[in-house]
């Protein structure tokens, strides 16, 4: 695989980053405007408010009202999209090369004039109470809120990204503009591009609207995170199906296991080769659907298995589920094994960056994680590396019985699930 990658990178005086990678051989652009910060910095008292600050960007400027801003942006053809995480959010597009100068403009419009008139909060108020109901009806969305909850008490990483309906009645226009000055500040934004731009042309961009900024010095502390062992079982009526998770701590973002973590979690549960695919749906006929991912944060993260079953196959579930993990510590694996996982796991990571937009958010990521670019390259070569003892030892670092962690939604008033069953 080739290793020239037209890669660039500048800091402007006032602390904001511009990555870029240059594809010419493409007519299109993709680009974002990253905050490096997400729901995790929030206090309890405003937990939802980065969410709701992502939505009400949309809802006017000084320049545009909100039906203006929808207007130009479907007369630009593009994908006009935003998110937030808990460590990070973003607004981006993709459009063709010569609409870049507009499309860029109106996002830089949206981050940095915003007019948070109190009429259109209001409105996108209730919007996000029905986004919130409708993660409620999600029950294989829900499972994981509830897990987290449990998994980080009394911590931000448990809270809801998407904030309480108790949390978002106190948002008004005077706190959401503080929380938005606090945290939109130039040295915490990142502007990735990817596509046909030169990083000259796109610098001439981020300066005309992003170099009037000024740095502003905020203090704040955030607590590291305590992940917590627990068993919570949680009644939902009227499913067909029960959904559980069990997960454990795992390998930050930034620990020297991290590829190790993904190539364990690829071998466990990432395909239908994987073990648990094989053994717990294949093999037993327990499960439709069942799978392990990984949740990684800059300072911590989890593995987790997630299965939806009937209620009277959830117990058998976990038998079947921890008898794999216990497998996974104890038995060699091959290096038949190995290697296709590996070679699986290469191929979904290398597929997943043939698109402008997917190079853009990679850029954007590994700036705000590391301060660098891994190339592809660089990406498969850790992979190669990782043995099947890495694999073995990390597998019983994480898989401890006491540190696992386990959540039931749905049917359960006829179920018992105690410590010993995850032994």
């Amino acid at each position: 695989m080739s290793t020239d990658f037209s890669i660039r990178k500048t800091r402007l005086e006032n602390g904001l980053v511009v990555v870029s990678e240059q594809m010419p051989h493409v007519r299109s652009v993709s680009f974002g405007v990253f905050l490096r910060e997400g729901s995790r910095h929030e206090t309890p008292a405003v937990n939802g408010i980065s969410h709701f600050i992502e939505h009400t960007l949309f809802k006017g400027t000084r320049k545009r009202s909100a039906v203006q801003i929808a207007d130009e942006s479907d007369a630009l053809g593009g994908y006009l999209d935003a998110f937030t995480s808990r460590e990070s959010v973003g607004f981006t597009n993709k459009v063709l090369d010569e609409h870049l100068p507009q499309a860029f403009e109106l996002i830089a419009d949206l981050v940095t004039a915003p007019t948070f008139d109190p009429v259109e909060l209001d409105k996108e108020r209730n919007v996000i109470l029905e986004e919130i109901k409708m993660v409620e009806d999600t029950p294989d969305d829900l499972v994981f809120e509830i897990f987290s909850e449990g998994f980080y008490p009394n911590h931000s990483l448990g809270r809801p990204i998407l904030g309480t309906p108790e949390t978002l009645a106190t948002f008004q226009s005077n706190d959401v503009r503080a929380h938005y000055e606090d945290a939109y500040r130039p040295e915490n934004l990142v502007i990735g591009a990817a596509g046909n731009v030169t990083h000259e042309a796109l610098l001439e961009l981020v300066n005309k609207h992003f170099g009037h900024l000024r740095p502003r010095i905020v203090a704040a502390s955030h607590p590291d995170p305590a992940p917590t062992p627990h068993i919570t079982l949680r009644h939902k009526a009227e499913l067909e199906q029960s959904h559980l998770v069990i997960g454990a701590r795992c390998p930050s973002l930034l620990s020297a296991d991290h590829y190790t973590a993904n190539v364990l979690c690829t071998i466990l549960g990432g395909g239908m080769s994987s073990r648990l695919f094989q053994s717990v749906r294949e093999d037993k006929g327990l499960v439709y659907t069942i799978f392990s991912a990984l949740t990684e944060y800059v300072d911590t993260g989890f593995l987790s298995i997630y299965a939806g079953a009937s209620g009277e196959n959830i117990e058998p579930t976990i038998a079947a589920t921890m008898a794999e993990v216990r497998r996974l510590k104890t038995d060699a694996i091959s290096e038949a094994e190995l290697q296709r996982n590996k070679d699986q796991l290469k191929t979904s990571l290398m597929l997943a960056l043939e698109s402008s937009s997917a190079r853009m958010n990679a850029l954007a990521s590994q700036e705000m994680t590391w301060g660098e670019f891994v190339t592809p390259d660089e990406v498969i070569e850790h992979i190669n590396t990782v043995t099947a003892e890495d694999v073995q030892r990390l597998a019983n670092d994480i898989f401890q019985p006491e540190r696992l962690a386990v959540t039931v939604l749905g049917e359960v008033d006829e179920l018992t699930i105690t410590p010993d069953q995850l032994a």
